[in-house]
């Protein structure tokens, strides 16, 4: 394991959610935004850094985006970057980033008539089938908020678009749309918006 540099230091961070908006439950009582930026004040190496995290089905966050902005005393070097620990930020990010589980509740309300609803939580911890089915439906709703802003902005491609922000193959998002079709989220084929 490579030796972490003693000189890394947090100053602060703030979060920003990214839309298309979406929360991904992590716990009974807690929840995180399926797509976010984090904002970092640097203390050591003296550097502003914005991360663009996005946390898919398996809750696993990765950054997609990193912008490293110095200055002109502290230039942006090989050896700079070297100092900045993109696994701490991630972990930092999330810790940042994670919100009641309320908060999950108050999106998934403003979804169109005919998704699917929370359930009622009860003491009893949901299955591992209810909770794949969950996350298979929020994955089916994040992917057609995309594709409906796709489909807005005249992509004629808008199913390769959602993979592209999702990650995913096109057969999974292929899955995700009819998903989301079968949730009355997007229209039927051959209605208003076309494939």
């Amino acid at each position: 394991m490579p030796r972490l540099p003693k000189n890394f230091e947090i100053a602060w961070v703030s979060i920003d959610e990214l839309a298309p908006g979406g929360y991904l439950s992590t716990g009974p009582n807690t929840a995180i935004p399926n797509r976010f930026q984090a904002n970092f004040q640097l203390e050591n190496p003296p550097a502003a850094v914005v991360l663009e995290v996005f946390v898919g089905a398996d809750l696993r966050p990765v950054a997609i985006s990193v912008k490293v902005q110095a200055s002109t005393k502290t230039p942006v070097t090989t050896s700079v970057m070297r100092q900045i620990l993109i696994d701490q930020l991630v972990q930092r990010a999330v810790e940042e980033a994670t919100v009641p589980a309320s908060k999950r509740e108050e999106w998934l309300a403003t979804l169109p008539p005919g998704a699917v609803q929370p359930t009622d939580r009860s003491d009893a911890a949901p299955s591992a089938d209810q909770r794949t089915r969950t996350q298979a439906d929020d994955d089916a709703r994040r992917a057609a908020l995309i594709y409906a802003e796709a489909v807005s902005r005249g992509n004629r491609a808008p199913a390769v678009a959602v993979a592209n922000v999702m990650n995913r193959s096109r057969t999974q998002v292929a899955r995700y749309i009819r998903r989301a079709r079968e949730l009355g989220i997007l229209s039927p084929l051959g209605e208003t918006e076309g494939d």
